[in-house]
């Protein structure tokens, strides 16, 4: 069983929307041993819809098309399969109650706009939306399948685990048995040279290495027909040696949890709370936190003090150190976290200072320059960065090195 993936909607071609929905489905189909041979990503066009579809049926058993489904003249994803496979759409009186108890459970008038969106491809079958207006579609057409899904991931996620998943499954491959590990404190290069003895012309299982600021991920895949080849054992023993080989930087051998997730899970652990003191990455490190559920067990306060005066009188950095030293500078990151582990009484802080750009650098103190301390039970430490790239990539550079030197200390045990 092959697969195409077709993401439909002008927006997608511009800079300000990409496609996370193939990201997902990607990763479900692969799990169930169906492989993705395509993407394909294509406007609200009738002429190119129609092309897309013609280029996909010659290369895939299964299509799946995500977008396309709304109310408006634009939506164009219905009638294109329809036109292609040459069928009739047809109103579903079913559907037509589900959008009008969707409006009027949320205290709205439907608009006639949206009849549109009760049509169905004939022979097709209806795949329910509980979480919004436009009901997904699954047609069978022989040799290929088509899976019409909504754009939205909020409403695409749920009906691919309950209705698509289970409609794939008699057509599933040959699964994939991986073992994942993340690292960080090591860039790609430090790690590969670490394990590429181990994985050296390796074809069996499949070695992959990823990488991303500040983080490093290692995947062994094996099909699984290849178990009992024998297959297993050398994953389970090649992974054994490579985890010996890092198992100083490893935070995580789930591909799915973030460095966040495993900093607040290590904090629960160990019955410890955290407080944060950001200036240049603009609390962009109180966002990973308490984006994590459950955060609020171990997370105390985060002080965004953007500006010097705000240094001073939420978390009492000296003024005298400010005019010695430098907004950025070790000392003024040290009284940062020092201040905010003081003013909110927590057990650790970080304090983070240092100038993401463009504009703003100096001879002595470039752009991306950043010093990151951090406060503890035991004490506190400064250390500085400089880090390449565009604001944003510094401001999350800085944020992850940060979250690196606090899961460092509480993997030692706080030992500093």
């Amino acid at each position: 069983m092959r697969a195409e993936i077709i993401a439909v909607g002008s927006e997608l071609l511009t800079p300000y929307r990409w496609d996370s929905n193939s990201l997902f489905l990607t990763e479900k189909l692969q799990e169930m041993g169906i492989q993705v041979a395509y993407k394909t990503v294509v406007g609200d066009n009738r002429e190119d819809l129609h092309k897309a579809l013609k280029d996909a049926a010659k290369r895939a058993n299964v299509i799946i098309m995500t977008g396309g489904l709304g109310p408006t003249e634009d939506d164009l994803t219905r009638e294109a399969v329809a036109n292609f496979l040459k069928r009739e759409l047809r109103m579903d009186e079913g559907i037509l109650d589900s959008i009008r108890h969707f409006f009027k459970s949320h205290s709205m008038k439907m608009p006639e706009i949206n009849l549109r969106q009760a049509f169905v491809i004939e022979g097709g079958t209806v795949l329910e939306n509980p979480f919004g207006t436009a009901p997904g579609q699954w047609i069978d057409a022989g040799q290929t399948k088509f899976a019409l899904l909504p754009g939205p991931p909020s409403e695409m996620k749920p009906m691919v685990e309950h209705h698509l998943l289970p409609l794939l499954a008699p057509f599933a491959g040959h699964r994939l048995l991986t073992k994942t590990l993340k690292t960080v404190g090591l860039g790609e290069s430090a790690v590969e040279e670490r394990v590429s003895d181990l994985v050296t012309g390796l074809k069996n299982p499949i070695f992959t290495i990823l990488a991303q600021p500040g983080e490093v991920e290692i995947d062994l895949t094996l099909k699984e027909k290849e178990k009992e080849e024998g297959g297993e054992a050398r994953l389970e023993k090649l992974f054994a040696a490579i985890v010996e080989r890092l198992q100083e930087n490893i935070f995580t051998f789930r591909r799915q949890e973030t460095l966040e997730e495993a900093v607040v899970s290590l904090l629960k652990e160990k019955g410890l709370h955290l407080s944060l003191a950001e200036s240049c990455t603009g609390g962009l490190i109180s966002h990973r936190i308490t984006d994590v559920p459950g955060s609020s067990e171990v997370f105390e306060t985060g002080y965004t003090v953007y500006g010097t005066p705000a240094k001073v009188r939420l978390l009492g950095v000296s003024q005298e150190t400010l005019d010695r030293c430098g907004v950025v500078s070790r000392e003024t990151a040290l009284e940062m976290a020092e201040g905010a582990k003081r003013e909110a009484g927590s057990d650790y802080a970080l304090g983070v200072t240092g100038i993401a750009g463009p504009t703003g650098g100096t001879e002595e103190t470039p752009v991306g320059s950043v010093w990151i301390a951090l406060a503890g039970p035991s004490g506190s430490t400064a250390t500085f960065y400089h880090f390449i790239g565009e604001r944003e990539r510094v401001k999350r550079s800085a944020s992850q090195a940060a979250l690196t030197l606090l899961w460092k200390e509480l993997k030692n045990g706080g030992k500093g």
